[in-house]
Parts: structure tokens; C-alpha cells; sequence
């Protein structure tokens, strides 16, 4: 019995580990694994906003951007350390954490329905295909906070049930450690006092207030969650950055998400879910496939699940668990129309393993054996559609900001020697960092406004009297900062011309990066 689980191990990582250096490196997964690198190899530490701790000489950041923290740079340290530096070795090291999340979720299934629903969850989570290929590059999504989410709600229940204070405090240092790698674990952690006040009434305020009035436990819970978020007070502290980040952005965000529209959200994000659940956001890996059958069986279960609720209705709160990971993935979905950046899909990885354990929960609540048809129909088409990715995937390479194409920027970068060229563009700069280990750097000069204004112009004009300096742009199609305008209007005032040196193309032939230089008319 207690062999059943390594099946969904081994299925999961086939699925994950297959071809793992694609699609090439994307920059949100780089730049934060870059530190990890310069400190392996001795180089001079970049840290977000310069914050962070000085020891014996070395910067040790603790941020990589105001709300997410360093922790997948430290994690990945002894990976890069025991494999060298590469992006296999970058993304082994998410892949595990997917393990850590996996063992989870079959402890929560077990508190929440027993071994049924730990084994139904456990299988279908393995080849879900939103939990494979974002835990492929789990770093770009801070897939971390899949298992500190589950840690915290299998700590918060083995409370409640009484298997002692200590769980109490795990949960506390969780609830820290969760918000210092990515702030929207606050949603996670509200999604759990919703569900589990919804389902306890007036106990479970009680046995929280009882818990807290305790002098000793409530100081030492504190003190648990001080410990799990302390890098991100220190940070703020240093530069005050998430706090800025969050006044400035609390109404409208920096790409422009109004929070006040309230319905308008919520229904982006309604349709940002029903894509998790089928899988059919991937299409940067080279096709778009989906397992249109999941939605309508989750709703089927929600309806299962309030009936034999309703029949329950009058038992003991710890009876009625089973519908906490539905009351969880509501409350997540309310609270992320509300955001400080975008209304993107990748915020509900936190989320991903609720989506099995609410799912079998519901269909276990109504017959075995119906539940064991439904399993068996899902764990079919969602590995149909991981085959189909991968099979695109190995003919594509990836595309746009996950090509690989940026490993023939980095090789041609290495060839021509150029250390510094400019990138006139985001995605660039880090992960060629990462594919040289540190040889190739190059300086960002586009600037994070939308538009290109002066101060981009004065940042350029100081390198054109180099003659052999490159000047990297992305393709029209893919430009996030459009740059080429002002850049060739820089160039002529100076009597030059750009001269393309290089066309770096996806397997698709597609341009990608365009390499410049500049020459006398």
C-alpha cells in the first residue's frame, strides 16, 4: 500500500525531465539564478535595488524583484554547484520542489478525504499539464510557493485537529516564508482563513483566538512568521521597495490593470482559470492543446460536493475538510482581480495542486468507482496533451522570449568576443549572463517607460563612438520596449548608419534578435 504513490513520481518526472533545456532559458527564469551564479563563480553580485547583506565582503542579495524573494537563488546554488552552471542544472532544482509539492499533496488528500483522495490527486496532479511545464521552468513562475501553500494548509489542519502546538507555529513560519517568495501567497493564506471559518463557524474562531491569547504560543508564532519573512522586512527597510511598488500601483497598475473594475477582472480571470485547467496556455512551446473535459468535471464536482455537504451539513467541521480546496480556489480567484501587475495566468500556479484534490474530492463524495472512470479519463487526455506539447516543443524549440534561439545569441556573443553590447530591449541581458557564465554582460539601456524618451538617447550616445560595440534589438514582432525608432534618429544625428550584423532566427526561421553595429556614412 505505502508503494502506490511512486508511480506518480516516476510519471511526473518522464514528463518533466524529457528535453529539459527546452525551451530556451526565459529571462524572468535567468535573472533570478544569475546571482547564484556570479557567487559560485566569484563574479561581482548584481541584487535587485543593491539591497541585501554584506558578508565577509560578498553582496548576498535578498530580493529579486520588490515582491518576489531570492529564494529560488539560494535554492539553486547546490545545484549549480554540484552540476555547474547551466539551465538543466537551473531547472533540476524546480523539478524537485514539484517532488516536495507531489508528497503534499498526498499528505493533504489524506487529512481531507483519507488515502482515496490522496492516491486520485497524487496521479492526476503528476500529469496535469499546467503543474509539468510550469514546473519545468518553475523558477519563472515561483513554483515555491506550491509547496509552502500545502505545507501550510497540512499544518493548519493537523492543528485543528489537535496533533499539537507545533503545527501551529509551522504554519506561522510558512505564512512568513510563503509572502517573502512571492507577495501574492497573501492570497493564499486569506483563501485558507476564508475556507476554514467558513467551514468552522464559531469553533474555529475560538480555538484562533484561544491560540493567540496565550502569551507564550502568540509571541512565539509571531516569532515563527518574523522568521519565515524577515529577508522582505530588511529589504524594505534598505529601499523601501515593495511598499512604493504597492502605493504606486494600487489603483492602476504598470501594465495597466485598472483594480477598480472589479467585473471586467474577475471575468479575465475566470477565463484565465478555465485555460489553467485545460492546459491550453502554452503555446510558446510550439502549438496550443487542451483537455477541454476538465473544466465541466470540476464543476460537477463543486455541485457533488455542496449536496453531500448539505447531507453533512450537521456534522462535526472536520468531516466537511473536503470542500476546503474548492472554498480555497474561489477565494484565490475573487482576490486576483486585484493585482499590482498584470491579470497573468502564471499567478495561479500557487494554486494547481488544489485543482486535483478539489476535483477527486467531489467525485469520490458521490461513488468509488465513478470517481475511479473520471480519474482514468483525466490522467488520459491530459498526458495526450504533454505528449503533444513535447513532440511540438522538440520540433519548434519554443518561441518568442522562450526560443531557443537565445542559446545562437549566446554562441555567436562568445565568438565575436563582445563583452558589453547594449541590449536595446527586455529578455536579453540575463539569460546570455547565464549561457556564458558571466563573460558576456550586457547593459540594458531601454528603460522601463513604455515609450522611448530623452534620457534612452542619452543613455546610447556615449557608446556610439565605440566602433566595434553591438547593440542587441528583438524583432518588431516581439519588441516589449520599441527602441529602433529613437536609436537609428541617435545614430544619424552622429553622422552614422546602423550596419545588422546577425540575424538570430527561430527554427521556425522566424527573426528573433536583430544584432547591430555602427558604422561612418
Amino acid at each position: 500500500m505505502r508503494f502506490k504513490p511512486l508511480g506518480a513520481f516516476v510519471i511526473f518526472l518522464a514528463m518533466a525531465l524529457y528535453q529539459l533545456h527546452l525551451p530556451g532559458p526565459h529571462y524572468d527564469e535567468a535573472v533570478e539564478v544569475v546571482p547564484a551564479m556570479q557567487l559560485l563563480l566569484g563574479q561581482p553580485v548584481e541584487a535587485f535595488r543593491g539591497a541585501g547583506l554584506h558578508v565577509g565582503g560578498v553582496l548576498l542579495p535578498v530580493m529579486a524583484v520588490d515582491y518576489i524573494g531570492a529564494l529560488n537563488t539560494y535554492l539553486t546554488l547546490p545545484f549549480f554547484a554540484a552540476l555547474g552552471v547551466s539551465v538543466f542544472a537551473m531547472r533540476l532544482m524546480p523539478v524537485f520542489v514539484a517532488c516536495l509539492a507531489l508528497a503534499l499533496t498526498y499528505r493533504v488528500g489524506e487529512d481531507l478525504l483519507g488515502e482515496p483522495l490522496a492516491l486520485a490527486a497524487l496521479y492526476l496532479l503528476a500529469v496535469n499539464p499546467s503543474f509539468v511545464f510550469w514546473n519545468r521552468q518553475g523558477i519563472f513562475v515561483t513554483s515555491i510557493t506550491e509547496p509552502i501553500l500545502l505545507g501550510l494548509v497540512l499544518c493548519w489542519l493537523r492543528w485543528h485537529r489537535g496533533r499539537g502546538r507545533g503545527y501551529f507555529y509551522g504554519a506561522s513560519f510558512l505564512a512568513g516564508l510563503g509572502l517573502y517568495a512571492k507577495f501574492l501567497f497573501l492570497w493564499g493564506i486569506v483563501a485558507l482563513l476564508v475556507g476554514y471559518l467558513a467551514l468552522t463557524g464559531r469553533e474555529g474562531v475560538r480555538r484562533m483566538w484561544g491560540e493567540l491569547k496565550r502569551a507564550r504560543s502568540g509571541v512565539f508564532a509571531l516569532g515563527c512568521f518574523l522568521l519565515g519573512i524577515w529577508p522582505l522586512i530588511l529589504f524594505n527597510v534598505q529601499t523601501g521597495g515593495t511598499i512604493a511598488t504597492f502605493t504606486s500601483n494600487a489603483l492602476s497598475s504598470y501594465y495597466g490593470v485598472n483594480n477598480l473594475a472589479f467585473w471586467h477582472n474577475l471575468r479575465a480571470r475566470l477565463e484565465g482559470f478555465t485555460a489553467l485547467l485545460e492546459g491550453n496556455h502554452f503555446w510558446y512551446l510550439g502549438g496550443v492543446f487542451a483537455n477541454r473535459l476538465y473544466p465541466g468535471y470540476l464543476l460537477a464536482a463543486a455541485a457533488i460536493a455542496v449536496v453531500a455537504w448539505w447531507r453533512e451539513r450537521n456534522s462535526p467541521a472536520s468531516r466537511r475538510f473536503y470542500l476546503l480546496p474548492f472554498l480555497m480556489l474561489g477565494a484565490v480567484v475573487l482576490q486576483s482581480c486585484f493585482t499590482i501587475s498584470a491579470l497573468w495566468i502564471t499567478h495561479y500556479a500557487l494554486v494547481v495542486p488544489l485543482v486535483p484534490l478539489a476535483t477527486m474530492a467531489g467525485w469520490l463524495k458521490l461513488d468509488r468507482r465513478v470517481a475511479l472512470a473520471v480519474l482514468l479519463i483525466l490522467i488520459g487526455v491530459d498526458a495526450y496533451v504533454d505528449v503533444s506539447y513535447h513532440l511540438a516543443l522538440r520540433r519548434t524549440g519554443g518561441h518568442s522570449a522562450h526560443s531557443d534561439g537565445i542559446y545562437d545569441l549566446a554562441g555567436y556573443l562568445l565568438i565575436v568576443n563582445q563583452r558589453h553590447p547594449l541590449a536595446a530591449d527586455w529578455g536579453i541581458k540575463a539569460p546570455v549572463q547565464l549561457l556564458t557564465k558571466g563573460l558576456i554582460n550586457p547593459v540594458e539601456v531601454f528603460g522601463y517607460e513604455w515609450e522611448a524618451d530623452e534620457d534612452f538617447k542619452k543613455r546610447i550616445r556615449p557608446f556610439l563612438s565605440d566602433p566595434d560595440r553591438l547593440y542587441i534589438f528583438r524583432s518588431p514582432e516581439d519588441s516589449v520596449f520599441k527602441r529602433w525608432e529613437a536609436f537609428q534618429e541617435v545614430v544619424e544625428e552622429q553622422g552614422k548608419r546602423p550596419v545588422l550584423k546577425i540575424t538570430i532566427r527561430e527554427r521556425s526561421g522566424r527573426p528573433l534578435f536583430l544584432v547591430y553595429g555602427v558604422a561612418r556614412r
